[in-house]
């Protein structure tokens, strides 16, 4: 190792000036800080921070809509009179597909007993 390079950094190492601190160090640092403008947040930060109001209101709005979805067709109108309500038993017995085997039970259940009578050995 060269002792006379060490010698001349320490040379100029103690020429050096000291650091020091102004005493209003603090003071221009807050003022620095108060002077930085502030950029107000949009409304997607706006949600993030406050999620829980956006959050509860669109849960009871979920919950409203499926209560209301779930009430029966017929508690929401007006109820009808008794020769319209065998008026609808009508239309929902003649749309059956099974309507053309009721028509025809009559005819068989007739047949059935005229049978009954005539023929000696049934039953």
């Amino acid at each position: 190792m060269n002792n006379e390079e060490h010698d001349d950094l320490w040379r100029l190492l103690g020429e050096a000036r000291k650091p020091s601190v102004s005493p209003m160090f603090s003071r221009n640092v807050l003022r620095e800080v108060r002077d930085l403008r502030q950029e107000r947040p949009g409304f997607v930060d706006w949600l993030r921070s406050h999620w829980q109001i956006p959050a509860l209101a669109a849960f009871s709005v979920v919950v409203a809509l499926s209560i209301t979805s779930q009430l029966p067709e017929f508690a929401q109108q007006q109820p009808l009179p008794e020769t319209d309500r065998l008026l609808v038993m009508a239309e929902r017995v003649s749309e059956s597909p099974d309507y053309l085997v009721i028509s025809h039970l009559d005819e068989l259940l007739d047949v059935e007993q005229n049978t009954l009578w005539l023929d000696s050995t049934a039953y």
